[in-house]
Order: structure tokens, then sequence, then C-alpha cells
């Protein structure tokens, strides 16, 4: 089941990279502007914010089409996308940056049904270990940055939707052999969560609700580096191989953290790896901002498995561990709800700020946002 898993997390992680860090580098070979690659990336974001909550609340009922079923019917909309992005490159940038915001939306609202394909195999007594088979996602992320970086720098920007069709047809046959069976429930009935929002989500675990808030902001921060890698490399006298190069760097090296998680968990608990990796989300926007050469950048890398290595596992066992059995996958879409929401805000400002103030004023805020949302999450999760 590991491995099973785990080649799901391999081609999901290939194809998101693919729609979302690549996003910046064909749509600017399109001749969109950075302010207007943020809003088409925020645009996408926020739409998945919307649907997140409501695809898993009508996952978590009883009589809903199974986790793996509602993926396979996504994956099939990311090929019609890769696909129509592959015949119209060059045929206006307005209609390229339509149909990219279209596939980085269906990735985005997948993520949480990935991670609770997991969290309700485990519940149901199957042996799978998360951390290991989140592992490959990073290792599946880092082997698509370096080849998607390696291709466009030689065949162009039209080299990525191809890479995104193949991944997301991988993808698909991973999640179609995945053995998965919908597990019944015990709890609230169908009817009585026909009607629940995020409201009543929010005032159901309140101490987690805080903590979901600061998590918005070190993951804001997050993407207003992540969301325009090119241009920070760029900056510091990089191509888009660079970039490849530096993306594969932190993936590879976040793969330690995730296959020696359990090892960790033996001595603190997954709340205190929780705690801590926001404060390396920080340093490592500390450390971007300034790093003054491509070499510096490379070796700024080695925060990044303390920093989302840790939280992108970490996460997902503490949301679990604090929400009932019918909030299960709720509960992870609610946490990906902040992934999201700081790719929003991110998005949004962050191509504004590289227009009006330069790659150095953007950093510097991801530094004092991220800085800000480490000090809720401290609070939020001083208690259980």
């Amino acid at each position: 089941m590991t491995v099973l898993y785990g080649a799901i997390q391999f081609f999901f992680w290939f194809a998101y990279g693919t729609a979302v860090n690549f996003s910046s580098v064909y749509l600017l070979d399109c001749g969109l502007s950075n302010t207007a690659i943020g809003v088409i990336n925020a645009v996408a974001c926020a739409v998945s914010v919307v649907l997140q909550p409501l695809v898993a609340a009508y996952a978590d009922r009883e009589k809903s089409l199974s986790i793996r079923v509602i993926l396979l019917y996504m994956i099939g909309g990311l090929l019609g996308f890769a696909g129509l992005l592959i015949l119209c490159y060059g045929r206006g940038a307005a209609l390229n940056g339509g149909l990219l915001g279209c596939a980085v939306l269906l990735v985005q609202v997948a993520l949480p049904l990935v991670n609770a394909l997991a969290t309700e195999s485990i519940n149901a007594g199957k042996n799978l270990r998360f951390s290991i088979s989140r592992g490959f996602g990073s290792i599946g992320y880092a082997v698509m940055s370096f080849t998607v970086g390696r291709l466009t720098a030689r065949y162009g920007a039209g080299a990525a939707p191809w890479v995104l069709l193949i991944a997301a047809l991988c993808w698909l046959v991973s999640v179609a052999v995945f053995p998965f069976a919908k597990p019944r429930k015990a709890g609230k009935s169908a009817a009585e969560q026909k009607g629940e929002g995020p409201l009543a989500f929010f005032r159901r675990y309140p101490v987690l609700t805080v903590t979901l808030a600061g998590c918005v902001l070190i993951y804001t921060g997050h993407m207003l580096i992540n969301s325009f890698v090119f241009q920070i490399v760029s900056d510091k006298g990089g191509t888009s191989e660079h970039m490849g190069i530096v993306m594969g760097l932190a993936g590879l090296l976040e793969v330690l953290t995730m296959f020696f998680f359990t090892a960790l968990l033996r001595w603190r608990d997954h709340a205190f790896w929780f705690r801590i990796s926001g404060i390396f989300f920080a340093l490592k926007s500390l450390g971007t901002l300034l790093a003054g050469s491509m070499g510096a950048l490379y070796t700024v890398q080695l925060l990044h498995p303390l920093g989302w290595g840790l939280m992108t596992v970490a996460s997902v066992y503490y949301v679990n561990a604090r929400v009932s059995d019918q909030d299960k996958i709720k509960g992870q879409a609610y946490m990906t709800m902040t992934l999201s929401a700081g790719t929003i805000i991110g998005t949004l400002i962050g191509g504004w700020l590289i227009d009006h103030t330069g790659v150095s004023g953007m950093l510097l805020v991801a530094v004092i946002v991220g800085a800000v949302g480490e000090g809720i999450v401290l609070f939020g999760t001083r208690k259980r």
C-alpha cells in the first residue's frame, strides 16, 4: 500500500509542480506581465478555496462517490486542459492564461483529496506509512524540477504542457490501480452533515481555526517565493535551468525529512514538529533575501526540509488527530485551504511587489508575513 500510494504522490506532485511552479515561465513566454500571472494564479486558487470544502463535504457523506473516483474525474479534466494548452500554445496570452489557470485550479482542489486518500486508508487499518509515501511525492517534484527546467531551457516554454499531459496520464493510472474502498463512518448522518458549512466546522474546532489562520500567513510568505522562483533566480543571474536546479534541490532534500519522520515522532509528537516547521519557513525567506548569488541560493535550500518538508507531513497528522471521524476529509481540506489562501495572497501581491518594489522588496514582505504567521501557529498549537 505504501508503494502504491507513493506512486500517486509521485505523479501528483510532478503534475502539480509543472502546472503551478512553471506557470511563470510559460505565461511570461506567452507575453503576460508578472502582475497578470499573479492575478491568474490568485483567481484559480480563490476558486479552489470555494470548491475544496464543498468537494470535501460531499466526499465525507456516506452515499457519495469515493475519493478515488472523484480524483479520477479531476485528472480526466486535467488531461483535457493539458491537451488544449498544447494545441493553443502561442495563440493568445489570455487564452493560454485561462487554460493554465484551470489546470492550476484542478490540482489545488485535488490536493486535500490526495492526502485524505491516505488518512482514510490508515484509519481503516491499512498498512500505509504516509510520511514515506509523501517522500515519493517530493522525489517526483524534484525529478519534475530538473526535467522541466532542462526541457524549457532547451526547447522553450511550450515543452511544459507536454510534460503536464504525460504526468497527468501517469497519475490517472496510479489512482486507478490503488485499492481503496469508501469506509463507513460513525457520527452524524449524511442528512445532518448536508447543511453544514465552514462556520459550523470552525465553531466546533476553535483552537484549530486559530492555527489555520497562522498557516495562511506562513504559506503566504512561502508562496511569495515559490510562485516567483523564476523571477528570483533571474534577479540573481540565473536561467530557467537554474530554476529547475533550485526547485530540484529543495524537492530532494525534503525527502530526507519525510522518510525519517516516523523516527522523529519517537522523539517528539507531530504537534512539536508542526510548530518547529514554521520557524524554518521564515528562515528560508530570510536566506533567500540575503543570498547574493546562485551558489548562496542553492545553499539556502538546506533549510527547506525543516520548513515545507516537516509541515507538509506533520500538518496531516496534526489535523487527523484533532477532528472527529465525520470531519476527517473536511479537516484535510481546510488545512489545504490555508495553502490555497496563502497562494492567493502571495501570487496576487507578489507580482505587483516585483513590478513596483523589485524582487528584494517582495522577499522582505515574505520574511515579515512568515514570522507573524509562525507566532500565531505557536499560540494556536499550545493547547490541545
